[in-house]
């Protein structure tokens, strides 16, 4: 049986009684209860010694501030799980970044440094002239590089690539430039700030 619960050998109007003694709050007192009741205070008095209002009221105060401490705890254990979810997401999310990084830059290696296209107009002898147009690409051996560093989640950040430019890898060929990639994890990529005779 719960001490806020109906006691044995209480009645229904002592319990009553309780009840509101219990409901009024920190402000309670047995001559409001009388008051509220229209009963007189000795007999208040009397139930309450009889059926130990006041430690009862205290044991659901405890039960109750319990509850408020569980319920903190498992709010900030839910935030806590939450968190390490979204960072495991985050740190998913980096990798697969990386990864399509490595495959695309992989892939840049496969094609020209130059598009081809083929232009197909009527001459002036009303037969077919070919031109052919070859215009660079829109990336270069450098951009390979650079998403090659950011898949190994190294590399200068963008806003040093802007301080300092793009590498000129012009003059590598595509087996130099391979050897270059696999090197890259013995690069050790320095800001102007902390490179010697930089900027201070």
């Amino acid at each position: 049986m719960l001490a806020w619960e109906r006691q044995e050998g209480e009645s229904a109007r002592a319990y009553e009684a309780f009840c509101l003694y219990r409901d009024l709050g920190p402000e309670r007192s047995l001559a409001k209860v009388g008051q509220a009741l229209d009963k007189s205070v000795s007999l208040m008095e009397r139930w309450s010694s009889e059926h130990e209002w006041v430690d009862r009221v205290k044991a659901l105060e405890a039960r109750d501030q319990m509850l408020k401490h569980d319920a903190v705890e498992e709010h900030l254990r839910e935030k806590a799980e939450d968190h390490a979810r979204r960072e495991t997401r985050l740190r998913e999310k980096a990798l697969e970044a990386r990864e399509k990084a490595m495959e695309k830059s992989l892939r840049m290696l496969e094609y020209p440094l130059v598009e081809q296209s083929r232009r197909v107009e009527d001459g002036p002898d009303g037969e077919e002239e070919v031109t052919y147009v070859f215009e660079p690409t829109r990336w270069s051996l450098a951009t390979a590089v650079q998403l090659y560093a950011m898949s190994q989640g190294g590399g200068p950040s963008e806003a040093e690539l802007e301080e300092t430019g793009e590498m000129d890898l012009s003059d590598l060929s595509e087996d130099e430039l391979r050897h270059l990639l696999e090197a890259h994890d013995k690069i050790k990529w320095v800001p102007p700030s902390e490179a010697p005779g930089g900027k201070r």
